[in-house]
């Protein structure tokens, strides 16, 4: 009975010790500061990201565990709202050929010999076999640097993890929950609502001198993956022109909404 009584007062006493060891979960003055520090480190990031034209070499791969596919494309524009992607297949097989114009968005199928439209403010990539759960201009946004075009240019709440991350709740539409490396890099994403079941996303760059997203891991509570890697920018010496910024379809081509696409 001593012994049981004397290991009750060991166990109450390791309990006590460890309680005591639990750090506040109180945001010290100091703490925010550093949070509000190195937000301001990522809003300069965006602002610092020039408006010159680009074009991106990049390839996508898909589905989900055991069963992805592979396209390659080209996404290009003069960092506006009117922005052009191709999607190829195979070599010189394009499947599909986008322009997104605001909330415009056509989708031209040469392989099916259609074409098909979307107004609205929602995400049509998801839709046409783009794994990416952003319009075409957050798209652009986020690839070229300019980050608070994307997440926002405030957030809700903020806290440290391990590692010398931090962890940002979004105020703005996008929402969700941002994490920022020490640079004021944005290094993941998790979207918000679903019960965890939306995406989330990874951000890996290119280097030190030039911080470019140049991979996204995204995944998705449903099973779904997707990587998008970027494989070659280019910034051309003049702007596109109009007709390079059009998306010509031949003449006879149904004209349907996007719901009706089917992707392959």
């Amino acid at each position: 009975m001593k012994k049981f009584l004397a290991l009750c007062c060991l166990c109450s006493l390791a309990l006590l010790t460890a309680c005591a060891k639990q750090p506040s979960l109180e945001m010290t003055p100091e703490a925010q500061a550093r949070l509000e520090e190195r937000w301001q480190k990522f809003e300069a990031r965006g602002q610092d990201a020039a408006m010159v034209p680009y074009r991106l070499q990049m390839s996508l791969r898909f589905g989900t565990e055991g069963d992805t596919r592979r396209v390659t494309a080209l996404f290009w524009g003069n960092s506006q709202r009117r922005l052009r992607l191709d999607v190829m297949a195979g070599v010189g097989a394009t499947v599909a050929k986008i322009l997104e114009d605001g909330q415009h968005f056509l989708v031209y199928s040469p392989t099916d010999n259609k074409a098909y439209f979307y107004q609205g403010a929602s995400k049509p990539l998801l839709q046409v076999g783009v794994p990416v759960p952003f319009n075409l201009e957050h798209l652009a946004d986020l690839l070229n640097g300019r980050y608070s075009q994307v997440f926002g240019k405030s957030f809700a709440s903020g806290k440290f993890l391990s590692g010398d991350l931090a962890q940002y709740t979004l105020s703005g539409k996008l929402g969700g929950e941002l994490t920022l490396d020490a640079a004021g890099l944005p290094v993941a994403w998790v979207e918000k609502g679903d019960n965890g079941k939306g995406w989330k996303m990874e951000v890996a760059f290119d280097d030190a001198a030039s911080p470019l997203p140049q991979r996204l891991n995204l995944t998705h509570g449903n099973g779904k993956r997707a990587i998008v890697l970027v494989k070659e920018r280019e910034k051309p010496a003049t702007p596109f022109t109009d007709e390079q910024m059009t998306l010509s379809i031949p003449e006879g081509v149904p004209l349907l909404p996007l719901s009706k696409y089917q992707q392959r």
